[in-house]
């Protein structure tokens, strides 16, 4: 860290006053490809720490009041109480400023600092005077306004001392002091070109200024609303009184500095002065409100109506001013009094206002010259005696710069004097056009451009083109371009650019425009190669070293280059079937592509050009062109296979049209299984809508005949179709209780209808029945028996049974599948099933099945078992169950294998019990002893 030594000196600081910037930017600056790109301003966050010092009646903890002052100070007795303040434990900072509560009767206040270095060295003192109460009365900052000093640059600063007196012996309450500190940011170090130049209705050219944004200003702190003259009569020159020993990084940071004061500090609201000029001649945009207008500044007391405020960066009271900040301050005042027509060498008449200033009370009319310095209305040194000594030479520069902008232009740039030359005659003019012809080149000058300076070839394309009478006036110099291959001049009404390889060449409009987007002679289309010419349907075209730009009234301009050029050439360009270039020419991972009217033109090294068009090259750009899930194309438009529609291929599918259809895309693995079914020449035809995703990662595709379906994950898809595929939709799809499709539709063995199998259930479907479903368990149970080939078909689909716990499934066959989450799936039939049914099936004494149908070992019957009893049937004996404790007995005796064999009967009451009759026997259970007999006949 560099601490700044600041010099001791009474000041009488001027204050700043601030134009914002109405700023016509350079619209035809190209940054060089090969440069590094400067760091981009933006808004700097600066901070004050305050430390409050009270008064010499009640001073604040951190304060003491003593006798005298360290060093003496003019016109104060050694034994006046001084306000003192010493802090080291503060965070670093780089201005400092004392401010008070605002009371008329304060004034003559002497502040003395000095400040230590971040190794601990503590510099000289320095006497800051009272700033005199420059805001203008009755304006609207937005803060409680303060007395105060001028703002102090410290340089980088660790430690402060402080000590207040006055001379007046007025005793200043709520003493403050501000230790700033501005913040830091990139581009202070390697700032841009100045963002604001060129003004319109400007006689005399506008000097380059840099911006608010440039030097970092926080528009969130300012709280001015700008107030306006009605005119400009005069500029007053300041100076602020710091250090001279700044550098130019270092500048933005003063900036900031000053801003942060006047707007917090001191409740200004913003920076003061309209204008800031440096020691290196650079120019900086000051108060907010337009450097073009008439806003009032917080420079001058009460001459801030009217006046425009320049303040010189350092102190010229103790330095001489360097020749660039007077050369700087002629330009900007020269410039300004041209556009509200004043002269320099003239004066005014300015009235006091608001509370007027220590020399002139409010409403006191003055006559100044119109260049004054601030002095010549306060009682301040501003602008220094080596400032003030410069002010007749100002006036002078003033006046022959507004005398002949050409000339003023000349005489200012000693580069450009020798490049030009000497002039040859006297100053020309036509048109609102005036010039000069030099021994090397001419200066032209108009009202809407300013002074440019034009020579060479560019100059002889220029003249031989028509001059101002066809391009207008220059609105930049000959300038080399960045890579220093060829020079340009930018004129109203177009560009002439000239290159070693392409000569001189005028590019204007809206190819103009396009080529500057694109990068001009430094992008791929490089210099141009000729002028404009005509093409089809009222449009134009320029030819450059990489390629062409094409207009049209109806497509605006778009270049088009290499392979693609080649083959739009080859179809007869703007004349042929594409029509002109919608877009310029897309770079992409693996070729380029560019649109055209009618259709695509793509290129790899790959395919090489590629071709498509009309509705197939409209759909693919809806989709996302390239960047789709159709990726790039592979084919031209080739016609269908049914001879009617068209379709193009691509790296991710195909995009299929047909009258009827329109243009649709199907991709990814849907494309794959669609043309492995036979593609349009199948029953599902051509697609009807893009490829859709659904919930989960699956996908849907949509054609004529029917809709293809990718479950998450899988590899394969399932078409749906038909009045199954309807049912399946209308219950939600993949959403559905059938889940996602798992097989095609295919015909059932009975050759009677259709099915299709789902992840959870299948679907069926025939004339007799409609569609049905039989789903989960039930059809699992269903398809371990056979499915259509054993049970048959579904007749009316699954079913809740009345208990609200089981459902049932019923087919062709007359089987039946009766599910519940304490049985499972189980299949009921024939004889069986009626006597079950006779016992109330599900709901009667049995329950529900337990297991299929199954043969007895003896070959004689079968068996169903339920939850609480079994049905066994054969031939001879019928279907009988038995349930209980009979159905225990009779187990245990060994069932249908014993001397009982198969039952007879259903289980019956007889007197004190049940009985169950067998053909070998029965078996009785007694209700009052638990005793179960079995009898044998």
């Amino acid at each position: 860290m560099r601490h700044l030594p600041v010099r001791p000196s009474l000041v009488r600081r001027c204050l700043v006053g601030s134009l914002a910037a109405t700023a016509v930017t350079g619209t035809f600056l190209v940054p060089s490809a090969s440069a590094a790109p400067l760091p981009a301003p933006g808004p700097v966050a600066t901070s004050s720490e305050v430390v409050a010092l009270g008064s010499v009646v009640t001073p604040a903890p951190d304060a003491a009041v003593r006798s005298g002052t360290t060093d003496p100070v003019a016109g104060v007795a050694a034994g006046t109480p001084t306000l003192t303040v010493t802090r080291t434990d503060v965070d670093p900072f780089s201005l400092v400023g004392v401010t008070w509560a605002l009371d008329p009767a304060v004034t003559d206040t002497v502040v003395s600092v000095r400040v230590q270095d971040d190794g601990g060295a503590w510099g000289s003192w320095t006497e800051v005077t009272a700033e005199t109460a420059d805001q203008q009365a009755g304006a609207r900052p937005g803060a409680v306004l303060r007395g105060g000093t001028s703002p102090l640059w410290t340089g980088p600063s660790t430690g402060v001392d402080v000590e207040l007196v006055t001379r007046s012996g007025a005793r200043p309450t709520d003493v403050r002091l501000d230790l700033v500190d501005p913040g830091s940011s990139p581009a202070d170090d390697a700032p841009a070109a100045p963002a604001i130049g060129a003004s319109a209705q400007a006689a005399v050219p506008m000097p380059p200024v840099y911006s608010r944004a440039q030097w970092g200003a926080d528009e969130s702190i300012r709280t001015w609303g700008p107030q306006y003259a009605t005119t400009l009569k005069a500029a007053t020159l300041h100076h602020t009184a710091d250090s001279n020993d700044y550098t130019a990084d270092q500048v933005p940071a003063i900036m900031r500095s000053i801003y942060r004061y006047h707007t917090v500090s001191l409740g200004w609201g913003d920076i003061g002065y309209n204008v800031i000029v440096d020691k290196f001649g650079r120019s900086w945009e000051g108060r907010y409100g337009g450097l073009s207008t008439t806003v009032m500044g917080a420079h001058a007391g009460g001459f801030n109506t009217a006046t425009f405020g320049v303040s010189m960066l350092g102190n010229y009271d103790t330095a001489p001013v360097p020749q660039a900040t007077v050369d700087a301050v002629a330009a900007v005042i020269a410039w300004k009094f041209s556009l509200f027509g004043v002269d320099p060498r003239g004066t005014t008449q300015l009235t006091s206002s608001g509370g007027g200033t220590s020399r002139y009370a409010s409403g006191v009319r003055v006559t100044l010259p119109t260049v004054f310095g601030h002095r010549d209305v306060g009682d301040t040194v501003c602008p220094g005696r080596y400032g003030y000594a410069r002010l007749a030479e100002i006036r002078t520069q003033v006046s022959s710069r507004m005398a002949s902008p050409v000339r003023a232009r000349y005489d200012a740039d000693a580069a450009l004097r020798a490049r030009l030359g000497a002039p040859t005659g006297g100053e020309q003019t036509s048109g609102g056009v005036t010039w000069q012809v030099y021994a090397n080149g001419r200066l032209y000058w108009s009202a809407t451009t300013g002074a440019h300076a034009v020579w060479g070839d560019v100059l002889s394309r220029y003249l031989a083109l028509g001059g101002p009478g066809v391009l207008g006036a220059p609105v930049t110099d000959h300038t080399d371009t960045p890579r220093g291959d060829g020079a340009y001049a930018h004129f109203q009404n177009g560009s002439v650019y000239w290159s070693p390889a392409t000569g001189s060449r005028w590019v204007r409009g809206m190819v103009m425009d396009r080529w500057s987007v694109l990068g001009r002679e430094q992008g791929v289309l490089g210099f141009p190669t000729s002028e404009e010419a005509p093409a089809a349907d009222g449009g134009s075209f320029q030819t450059f070293q990489g390629g062409m730009v094409f207009w049209s009234p109806a497509t605006g301009a778009h270049e088009v280059h290499g392979w693609v050029l080649d083959r739009w050439s080859a179809l007869g360009r703007e004349r042929g079937w594409l029509g002109y270039p919608v877009t310029d020419e897309v770079r992409t991972a693996d070729g380029a592509h560019s649109s055209f009217v009618n259709g695509d033109v793509y290129s790899t090294a790959e395919t090489g050009p590629v071709t498509i068009r009309g509705a197939i090259s409209a759909q693919w750009r809806a989709l996302g062109a390239g960047s789709s899930a159709l990726g790039r194309p592979l084919t031209d438009e080739q016609p269908a296979g049914d001879g009617v529609g068209a379709f193009s291929s691509f790296a991710g599918g195909v995009l299929y049209w047909s009258p009827v259809t329109g243009a649709h895309a199907v991709t990814g693995v849907l494309a794959q299984q669609w043309q492995a079914r036979g593609g349009v020449g199948s029953r599902l035809g051509y697609p009807t809508a893009e490829v859709r995703a659904l919930a989960g990662g699956g996908e849907q595709a949509a054609f004529q005949g029917g809709q293809l379906f990718r479950a998450p994950g899988a590899v394969t898809a399932a078409e749906v179709r038909g009045a199954i595929g309807a049912s399946w939709a209308a219950q939600g799809g993949p959403a559905s209780l059938l889940g996602w499709p798992v097989t095609d539709e295919q015909p059932s063995p009975d050759g009677a209808g259709v099915s299709q199998t789902y992840e959870r259930g299948v679907g069926y479907w025939s004339p007799a029945t409609g569609v049905t479903q039989v789903l989960g368990a039930i059809e699992d149970h269903w398809t371990a028996l056979g499915g259509l080939a054993g049970p048959g078909a579904p007749i009316g689909g699954e079913e809740a049974l009345p208990d609200g716990v089981g459902r049932r499934s019923v087919f062709t066959s007359g089987t039946a599948v009766y599910w519940s989450p304490a049985s499972g799936a189980w299949s009921v039939r024939g004889a069986v099933r009626a006597a079950w049914d006779a016992q109330g099936g599900e709901r009667g004494l049995l329950g529900y099945p337990t297991s299929d149908e199954t043969p007895l070992p003896s070959g004689r019957g079968v068996r169903s078992t339920f939850q609480r009893g079994d049905v066994y049937w054969s031939a001879a004996t019928g279907a009988r169950e038995v349930h209980g404790v009979i159905r225990s007995r009779y187990l245990e005796a060994g069932g249908p294998s014993s001397s009982l064999g198969l039952p007879v009967s259903d289980e019956q009451q007889v007197p004190g019990g049940a009985r169950s009759d067998f053909e070998g026997g029965s078996i009785t259970f007694t209700t009052g002893t638990g005793v179960t007999t079995l009898t044998v006949r």
